[in-house]
């Protein structure tokens, strides 16, 4: 921040746009504004809720807002009381032009600067490497997730509990929080073969449509057990493969494997996801998303895992990401075909000094629909 010479970094958290950098950097869970003064080293936190805040967050200043009639008019004034002469403030994304406009006309002269390249993936990139604490987080999340995946297979080899796909999708919901779970790290996605070649499928979950179709299907889930959220999908291969279907499943799962395995030999991620791009359209078929991507305080953290680009106007703007200790990355390559379904194998990989370390269990499970 000093070298692009800011005064300070304003970012704020709110049920209209979320940040999880505030939490990152003060540890507050939501609904508050922080302000950070790089010359002089100090953080101002001004949270909604200032008891919660003075419990769980770690910050030079937390202001009670109370003091202030609510957290806009506080805000304008801390920043008033805390800045300098013509003060040049970096802003994240989602920052409401309301708040800018009047901290420009409470502080005259004061300097904007929004500029994503430079400050939200600054954060990012922050973001991309867990230290122990973090990885004993995501481990607890982890735990939950192997358990589920047992449970899962269980509960749909059975075909007694699970009907529909929303069966699935409430049994995983609702197990995962009698294991522990804070909260779902996202809504969980399930679909039978009639919906799965839609890679996120809408509606996530249908209460009408049976899961027991013959083709391929899955359930993608996150568990969030503390701060950090798992992210895991599980096939389903439903009753007899035909030769599309065979191929299909072997492909990803060739792809997912080779991977792992080329996390070990590769410096840059868009290397290993070239690896996996390969193996797929050597077969014809193409992956329309990217491999994978970090996980953390978001099931979309950096770093992102797709290969180099060749457009132009991208490669401008383009560097590769170096694989690096600490990282908790996916791996899921998928195919997506109308007449077979989706098939998407996914887990959860820590990237260590020893090499990848496969966090999660998940394996396709074959269904017998006799």
């Amino acid at each position: 921040m000093e070298s692009h010479e800011l005064d300070f970094l304003y970012l704020t958290d709110s049920e209209a746009h979320r940040n999880v950098n505030v939490k990152y950097l003060t540890g507050h869970p939501e609904d508050a504004s922080l302000f950070i003064d790089i010359k002089n080293r100090r953080t101002t936190l001004i949270p909604w809720d200032y008891q919660l805040a003075k419990m769980s967050s770690e910050a030079d200043r937390i202001v009670d807002v109370t003091e202030y009639q609510g957290v806009i008019t506080a805000t304008i004034d801390v920043f008033a009381e805390e800045t300098s002469t013509n003060p040049k403030v970096g802003i994240t994304r989602g920052i409401p032009y309301d708040n800018v406009q009047l901290i420009m006309d409470k502080v005259p002269n004061t300097e904007i600067v929004f500029n994503p390249t430079i400050i939200d993936n600054l954060l990012a990139e922050l973001r991309s490497t867990k230290s122990g604490y973090e990885i004993s987080l995501m481990q607890k999340s982890v735990d939950i997730s192997n358990q589920l995946v047992k449970e899962i297979e269980e509960a749909v080899l059975s075909q007694s509990k699970i009907r529909t796909e929303m069966d699935l999708a409430i049994f995983v919901e609702s197990r995962m929080r009698e294991l522990g779970a804070f909260a779902v790290g996202f809504e969980s996605l399930v679909a039978s073969s009639a919906r799965s070649w839609q890679i996120h499928t809408y509606p996530r979950a249908d209460p009408k449509q049976s899961l027991y179709q013959k083709g391929l299907a899955l359930i993608d889930f996150g568990v969030q057990a503390e701060a950090l959220t798992s992210d895991v999908t599980l096939p389903f291969i439903m009753g007899p493969m035909n030769s599309k279907m065979k191929t299909i499943t072997e492909t990803v799962k060739h792809a997912h494997d080779a991977s792992i395995d080329a996390l070990s030999d590769s410096e840059y991620l868009h290397e290993v996801a070239e690896v996996a791009v390969k193996i797929i359209e050597d077969q014809g078929y193409r992956m329309p998303h990217s491999l994978g991507h970090g996980i953390g305080l978001t099931v979309h953290d950096a770093p992102l895992l797709r290969k180099k680009p060749i457009h132009e106007a991208m490669l401008q703007h383009w560097a590769p990401t170096r694989i690096e200790e600490g990282m908790i990355i996916t791996i899921e390559p998928g195919i997506y075909e109308k007449d077979v379904g989706g098939f998407r194998l996914e887990n959860d990989v820590l990237i260590t000094r020893n090499g990848p370390q496969i966090l999660t269990n998940a394996e396709p499970i074959s269904i017998d629909l006799n």
